[in-house]
């Protein structure tokens, strides 16, 4: 009786074949799932128009945000206290109150305008530069203006050296305008929640609108994805090309909703430009830094794998082969 030979189990492949045909595969699907999406390019397209416009809303709101606030740092940053002084105090009383005041331990710059500079200056920028030529004498007090050090320059630091100056002799009122700054940055800082909450609800649109064409496509391979699992496909090969799909329109979405920032930003630049430089400012609108460009996109990215894998987990799972 002839004994059966005995037959030995084949090898298994080794880390670097096995590593090679693992990233073999992510790359075929990878461009499989791109293909697939240039074959379909009115849904692809109607997709991703509608994931630019619900990403770049809030994008460019925030992008106006923090131009704006960068404007009212710059102003907080100066916290200037305008010493307004008798009429006709002597020159002589200028200089001594300024040295005075150079020497305070919270104070950085002392200026003086003197009455005839600020009636010049307040000739050339009003309307009113004939009438105030023909009054008898000067109306406008000599100003100094300090400059406390940095670490005096918040709200109660300011308030307080208001305070102290306005008991000084010779000084007739002391004006520190901070109000209407910690009224607009409170303002600000509403709409700062405010597009965040827009943000958050605009990005579950995203959500709903990649899950939704995920759905339709697993829906129209319905056939495929029963023959692919009676052979024995796992439910993890058969959601990998969905992912990578969802990726694609994240991308794409983003890249795209970057150029809808960009292309709005540059259409209001310049009358953003008319409307500081009525202020005597030199700051310009800026644009999305590259460090907020890459953020959108790869924002864009998750909400997009996100959004396919709670489709792919969801309808995956409930087909069945017959």
């Amino acid at each position: 009786m002839v004994r059966a030979r005995y037959q030995q189990p084949l090898a298994r492949p080794n880390i670097k074949t096995r590593l090679r045909s693992y990233l073999r595969d992510h790359v075929r699907v990878f461009l499989f799932s791109l293909g697939k999406l240039y074959r379909t390019p009115f849904a692809t397209t109607f997709t991703l128009l509608m994931i630019a416009v619900a990403l770049a809303l809030p994008a460019c709101l925030y992008v106006l945000l923090n131009n704006l606030q960068t404007v009212t740092h710059k102003w907080d940053d100066t916290g200037q206290i305008s010493l307004f002084l008798h009429t006709g105090t002597s020159e002589q009383t200028v200089e001594q109150l300024k040295n005075e005041l150079t020497e305070h331990k919270q104070v950085g710059n002392v200026d003086y305008v003197p009455a005839e500079l600020a009636l010049r200056e307040f000739q050339d920028r009003s309307e009113f530069g004939e009438l105030l030529a023909g009054l008898p004498s000067n109306p406008l007090p000599p100003t100094l203006i300090v400059t406390p050090i940095d670490s005096a320059k918040q709200s109660d630091s300011l308030n307080k050296l208001k305070k102290e100056f306005q008991s000084i002799a010779n000084v007739e009122r002391v004006q520190l305008d901070m109000q209407w700054l910690q009224r607009l940055q409170a303002i600000t800082n509403i709409i700062h929640r405010a597009i965040t909450a827009i943000g958050i609800m605009l990005s579950l649109s995203v959500l709903l609108v990649v899950g939704n064409s995920i759905r339709l496509d697993i829906e129209n391979r319905r056939a495929e994805i029963e023959v692919t699992k009676l052979i024995g496909a796992t439910d993890r090969f058969i959601r990998r090309p969905f992912l990578y799909s969802g990726m694609w329109f994240g991308l794409l979405g983003g890249i795209l909703a970057l150029l809808l920032v960009f292309i709005v930003l540059l259409v209001i630049r310049q009358p953003a430009q008319d409307l500081i430089g009525l202020y005597n400012s030199d700051f310009k609108l800026m644009l999305p830094s590259f460090v907020q460009s890459v953020s959108l996109i790869g924002s864009s990215i998750i909400l997009g794998i996100f959004g396919s894998w709670l489709a792919v987990g969801h309808h995956i799972a409930k087909i069945q082969p017959s």
